[in-house]
């Protein structure tokens, strides 16, 4: 019992799952059980009226015999009582099927012949009187008569039930068919149709190459076909979901990079310092090897270094690299092989209003691949530097053409007061000497206006030299050109033989002390032109490691001695004073070799 109940707990799951087609089989069904029911009809006919033909032919057979018995009884002929209980065969197998009928009432009338008969028997026995064999026999044909009604209204009764159900089944099976046909137009044409709609018309549209057996392989193709397209869409989704998490990744560090970037810009001046923390946070932005900024010879002015870099400098760089940029605007990137490996440089060149500033490189694996957001930061930052250097060389040349201005300013109003000053003292002084000249050298003064004439002559000698100071002007290309300017003044104006030597590539000077520095050497040069009587003049400018600058000059003139009692030593006057103004210190050293050496220490702010 528990098996059954499990069965038909299946069935009804599977019944539930599979609605069409148990509908289906549904009424499949019912059409074979009204096909078997009317087949059932037509068998019970052809065994129930030949059974019922046979008894009304047999029973008419009979009637006759007996009617033509009772024709001779009544003609008055002597008729053998053997013969009419021959007649009397009601015990065969034919009428014992009419006994058995017992849902009709052909076994009543076989009951009542059957009487009939053995009444008329009994009298034919029993001699009764020819009137009464003649009623007994009327009687048998009547039940005869009546047995026969029976028997056709019988086959007339059973004809018209199985006529009525072979008609309810025939209605039956036209209404299980026309179900059919409108449940498989509802599903195999109207659903299909709207199903196949529901696919895109480049998968559902006919060609030669589309053509379907049926409905279902069209549907099971565009199925197969947008199953296809729906893992190409989940993988494409999964991808672009990854990829979108990545770029927002990059987006979001770009941003905070660039955040970053223009708030140094703004709080503070770009530095050797500053520019290399810059590379390295976007060569980790950018996933990078190496990130480098080498400058040109306009950008070296902004720093005194070559080239800046995150990590390394550049094994990819080469001079070449600058032609290319010059020309171009855009990122150019290239892949080279270098110690053994395939190497990807991009560059992007360094933009500013003041000029070409140098390049951007970066280094990376040769298969590494840049979106589009990695190169707009790439040039972004680019852009953002260029210009930072660029204003910051604006600023510098602005505050480097105000000295100068300024300093011009100082040394027209030394010209015109106090240059004109001494020039009228000095004039007085010849008229003094031309109209006393006897007296002032009887009177023992001449030497009080000798001191007095040599005083005006160093005075005005210190202002001339104090008015080309004010005019010198400092090249806006830096220290390096003024210094070379000044070393080719100095070597027109007397035989020296001056070299330079400037190790100052990793330090920065601001404005004023490039013009102190400057003027020490300058100053420097002036006294040995003056003094020395040298030959040869070494200047040598150093950073060190501790962050001072060391300045020497060195001659081989016949040295310097110091006396307190001769005045006017305005040239190391002025140089102690620029070294105060640096914040540093001055040394009048002798060589060993012979010569003077004036070193200046300071540290720069």
């Amino acid at each position: 019992m528990q098996k059954i109940f499990k069965f038909l707990k299946k069935m009804q799951e599977f019944v539930k799952k599979h609605k069409l087609y148990a509908n289906l089989h549904a009424l499949i069904v019912s059409m074979v059980l009204s096909v078997i029911l009317m087949q059932t009809g037509s068998l019970f006919l052809l065994n129930y009226i030949p059974n019922h033909l046979s008894i009304i032919n047999r029973a008419y057979q009979e009637q006759t015999d007996w009617k033509l018995s009772l024709y001779r009884l009544e003609n008055g002929s002597n008729v053998n009582s053997d013969g009419f209980i021959h007649q009397n065969l009601l015990d065969d197998s034919i009428y014992h099927w009419a006994k058995n009928q017992k849902d009709t009432g052909l076994t009543n009338a076989y009951e009542h012949l059957k009487i009939a008969q053995q009444q008329f028997d009994s009298a034919i026995v029993l001699g009764y009187s020819k009137d009464t064999q003649i009623d007994k026999c009327k009687s048998v044909i009547s039940a005869y008569g009546r047995f026969l009604s029976v028997a056709e209204k019988d086959v007339l009764v059973k004809q018209a039930l199985v006529s009525l159900l072979q008609l309810v089944s025939l209605f039956l099976v036209f209404c299980i068919a026309a179900s059919l046909m409108i449940t498989s137009w509802d599903i195999l044409i109207n659903r299909l149709e709207k199903i196949i709609a529901y696919f895109p018309k480049e998968l559902s549209s006919v060609s030669k190459e589309n053509e379907y057996d049926d409905e279902l392989e069209e549907l099971e193709k565009n199925v197969a076909k947008m199953s296809a397209r729906l893992d190409g869409i989940q993988v494409e989704t999964k991808w672009t979901n990854k990829n979108s998490t990545e770029k927002v990744r990059k987006m979001i560090l770009s941003q905070d990079f660039l955040f970053k970037l223009a708030k140094l810009i703004g709080s503070s001046e770009l530095t050797e310092q500053t520019i290399k923390k810059t590379l390295a946070s976007l060569e980790q932005v950018l996933n990078v090897s190496n990130v480098a900024l080498v400058f040109s010879e306009n950008g070296s002015r902004t720093t005194a270094q070559r080239g800046v870099f995150s990590n390394a400098w550049p094994l990819s760089f080469d001079e070449d690299m600058f032609n290319e940029t010059e020309t171009t605007n855009s990122t150019s990137h290239s892949t080279k092989l270098v110690k053994n490996q395939s190497v990807q440089c991009a560059m992007l060149p360094l933009l500013s209003p003041s000029g070409w500033l140098g390049i951007l490189l970066l280094e990376t694996a040769g298969d590494r691949y840049f979106d589009e957001s990695e190169w707009q930061l790439f040039e972004v930052t680019a852009q953002m530097i260029a210009n930072s250097i660029g204003y910051q060389a604006r600023e510098q040349e602005s505050r480097r053409v105000a000295l100068l201005e300024e300093r011009a300013v100082i040394a027209r109003e030394l010209h015109d007061s106090l240059a004109q000053s001494l020039s009228y003292m000095k004039f007085q002084l010849a008229r003094l000497q031309s109209v006393f000249g006897d007296q002032v050298i009887n009177s023992g003064a001449d030497e009080i206006v000798n001191d007095l004439r040599m005083g005006l002559d160093n005075a005005y000698r210190e202002l001339r030299e104090l008015l080309t100071t004010f005019r010198v002007r400092m090249d806006v290309r830096g220290l390096d050109y003024v210094l070379e300017e000044a070393i080719e003044e100095f070597s027109q104006r007397s035989n020296l033989n001056i070299t330079l030597d400037n190790r100052l590539q990793e330090c920065k000077l601001s404005v004023n002390e490039e013009f102190h520095l400057l003027h020490v050497v300058r100053e420097a040069l002036s006294n040995i032109v003056r003094h020395s009587g040298a030959k040869k003049v070494n200047i040598a400018l150093l950073y060190q490691a501790t962050g001072d600058i060391i300045v020497t000059i060195d001659d081989d003139g016949k040295g310097f001695t110091f006396d307190e009692n001769k005045p006017h030593h305005y040239g190391l006057a002025i140089m102690t004073e620029r070294a105060c103004c640096l914040g540093g210190k001055i040394d009048i050293l002798p060589r060993r070799k012979g010569g003077t050496r004036v070193r200046l220490l300071f540290r720069p702010k």
